[in-house]
């Protein structure tokens, strides 16, 4: 009688099954194994690597099993779809119902003045878990599958409920890219920029857990984000409030009246963003970079950019009915790209002079032979994105519940195809947006004889810019200006953070506006403010204002500007330093937030030199007095004529002569 042997292997997210060879199959853990995978595929992996060893008769009630067929008998009984895929070593059973919780999709939108705006979107969510206040103190297992195996643990140790994290860097045009994506909520100011929800009893013990979390994120994400101490932190009371409110955000540790939660944010304007940064989200997925969009995720081609911006956002979700909780996780890379840039460079990676025949000039204006004024770019444009990101995409992800998608925004003057790398075919869509089902290579076709039609994505709600006013090393004062150009009034949140040197005058708050009726009292519907202390904490300032329709107006404060200790300052500190974004948040008419520029604070450096040469100083002085002091120790003073003396014995003439005259008297010739 023959028999079959099955080994399942699990552990890579798709769940195969390869037949090779006859021995005993154990029915019990093939039965286990299969009705697991039948009821929850998301628990198959606790089969991993299992090796069945009884006969398998015993289990289909038949003679023997000799080929595929009867395996696949089998599946289909258990209510389980497979695919067989030819391999080397035999027959692979590739079992469709194994998907996971992870949802990944592109979106690409042209912009004006032949810009791209790419946008990734990973989601992953957790598998279930049951809250608890002190997950050390368990002994359940913690299962894995696409949610990051580096991020549960930090979020149960530090009591985190929320956590949003932003890499940005660039300026983005409102006035001619429109508004930011998703309403600006996905990005932050320049640098990075740390906010959480986090449980706790109190102001201290959320402190250190956030001190905790900040050093873990620092680590894992090759950044300076350990550097945020209490002297960065502030307690946000009106901004960051999420999208559904501090109701939805769970408490764990209901039984203790004491337990709050507590929002903390943070930011390091002065942070460079680079690959390092990028590198540990892409490990993060559970692609790893190697399959569907996250294929295009390189560091060269992401912050060789004009704007780009990195954001995790991990939110706790709930069910009161059956009292688990799960979390979910949105990664996201967003990134403006300047089309003939990137394609000159693709073209020709060593920069030369543009050959005659390509210059493009403006003859209605003074040129000659060798210089010209150049015409705007040309509005023709045609590229793929393979030569973009210099890759094409290298198939999806089949344990995904839905298949990868591109999706290109743009107007009926574009016309977008998908092409096939491997059979050179293409394909289109009315909705220009592609589902990545096989795998095989794809590339994405933009052409367009207009490329300054674009797709309009509304108006900017509000727009705001900040600058340094006064001179001097002493005193120095801050102008912001907001201005409304819609036809509804805006009300929005206005949230500042300073380091504890800028000591801000609040009583100096004064408002100008284009209609000259505007007031502070009329103007701030509410505030909330919180001095600095030196050293230990920073100046927190939030407004919530309305601002009428098509109104400009601008508020303005003074503020002193404090001496540091020697050691304070940083290495390049005639650089000056950087002061974090001002974050604004639209309430209504619809929800949107955006920031402003960083600042550069410019404070009284001291000569870094002087100690160098205060030591050259002093040690010329000190050796001058020590030199007399020596003399007059060591040496004897003596009359002019001893000191001749002294120098005619000391002379070689001298020594020369007594040597012959003792020779001579020992010779006895000597007169």
């Amino acid at each position: 009688m023959k028999f079959s042997k099955l080994l399942l292997l699990l552990s890579t997210g798709v769940s195969k099954i390869h037949a090779s060879g006859s021995l005993d199959v154990d029915v019990d853990a093939y039965s286990y194994v299969t009705s697991l995978m039948a009821e929850d595929a998301t628990t198959a992996d606790v089969a991993s690597d299992a090796i069945c060893t009884t006969a398998i008769d015993e289990y289909t009630k038949s003679d023997s099993i000799e080929d595929d067929s009867t395996i696949e008998q089998i599946m289909t009984r258990e209510g389980l779809k497979m695919n067989f895929d030819a391999d080397d070593r035999g027959q692979i059973i590739t079992l469709d119902s194994v998907r996971y919780p992870y949802d990944e999709n592109m979106v690409v939108r042209p912009l004006p003045s032949n810009h791209l705006l790419t946008s990734f979107v990973f989601d992953m969510t957790s598998e279930s878990f049951g809250p608890r206040r002190n997950p050390q103190e368990s002994d359940q297992y913690t299962h894995y599958t696409v949610f990051p195996k580096a991020m549960k643990p930090l979020l149960e140790r530090t009591s985190t409920r929320q956590l949003q994290l932003r890499f940005t860097r660039g300026f983005w045009d409102a006035e001619s890219w429109g508004p930011l994506p998703y309403d600006g909520v996905k990005s932050g100011g320049s640098g990075v920029e740390l906010w959480a929800t986090i449980e706790a009893t109190s102001k201290d013990e959320a402190y250190h857990k956030w001190k905790s979390l900040a050093n873990y994120l620092s680590g894992h994400f090759c950044a300076s984000i350990n550097f945020i101490d209490s002297a960065k932190t502030s307690f946000p009371v009106y901004s960051f409030k999420g999208d559904t409110g501090d109701s939805a955000i769970p408490l764990f540790d209901r039984e203790n009246k004491d337990s709050n939660l507590y929002i903390l944010h943070a930011a390091l304007a002065n942070e460079p963003i680079c690959t390092e940064n990028l590198t540990p989200l892409i490990k993060l997925l559970p692609t790893r970079g190697k399959s569907g969009i996250s294929t295009y995720l390189d560091g060269h081609k992401v912050f060789d950019s004009v704007w780009h911006s990195l954001s995790i956002d991990i939110d706790t979700k709930c069910d009161l009915k059956s009292e688990l909780c799960h979390y979910e996780m949105e990664a996201m890379v967003d990134m403006v790209i300047h089309v003939p840039n990137v394609l000159e460079r693709f073209e020709n990676p060593i920069p030369k002079p543009v050959g005659g025949d390509k210059l493009r000039c403006d003859l209605t204006k003074p040129y000659d032979a060798y210089e010209c004024f150049p015409l705007p770019e040309d509005t023709a444009i045609s590229f793929s994105l393979s030569q973009l990101f210099n890759k094409t995409i290298t198939g999806c992800n089949k344990f995904i519940e839905r298949p990868s998608t591109i999706c290109v925004e743009t107007t009926t003057e574009w016309d977008i195809s998908l092409k096939i790398v491997d059979d050179d075919s293409l394909m289109g869509d009315e909705s220009n947006c592609f589902e990545l089902e096989d795998t095989k290579r794809y590339d994405v076709i933009l052409d367009s004889h207009n490329s300054k039609s674009v797709v309009s994505t509304g108006d900017v709600p509000v727009f705001v810019s900040r600058a340094l006013t006064g001179y001097g090393q002493d005193h120095g004062g801050l102008r912001t200006v907001l201005n409304n150009p819609n036809d509804t009034p805006v009300t929005i949140t206005f949230f500042e953070s300073f380091p504890w040197f800028m000591r801000i005058f609040l009583s100096s708050l004064t408002v100008e506006s284009s209609n000259g009726d505007i007031t502070v009292n009329k103007l701030m519907e509410s505030m909330y403010y919180s001095p600095a202390v030196d050293r230990k904490r920073p100046t927190h300032l939030e407004f919530t204002m309305e601002i009428p329709a098509h109104t400009t107006f601008s508020f303005s404060y003074q503020f002193d500007k404090t001496l540091l200790q020697f050691a304070e300052y940083p290495p390049d500190a005639n650089h000056g330093f950087e002061i974090e974004s001002a974050v604004v948040t639209v309430l209504s008419p619809k929800p949107y937030q955006l920031r402003t520029s960083t600042l550069l604070l410019l404070l009284s450096t001291p000569d870094f030199s002087m100690p160098y040469n205060v030591i050259i100083i002093s040690s010329t002085i000190l050796g001058l007095i020590f030199g007399v002091v020596f003399n007059l120790l060591v040496k004897r003073v003596v009359t002019l004529e001893e000191a001749d003396k002294v120098l005619v014995e000391r002379s070689i003439k001298y020594r020369l002569l007594m040597l012959k005259q003792r020779v001579l008297s020992k010779l006895g010739l000597s007169h």
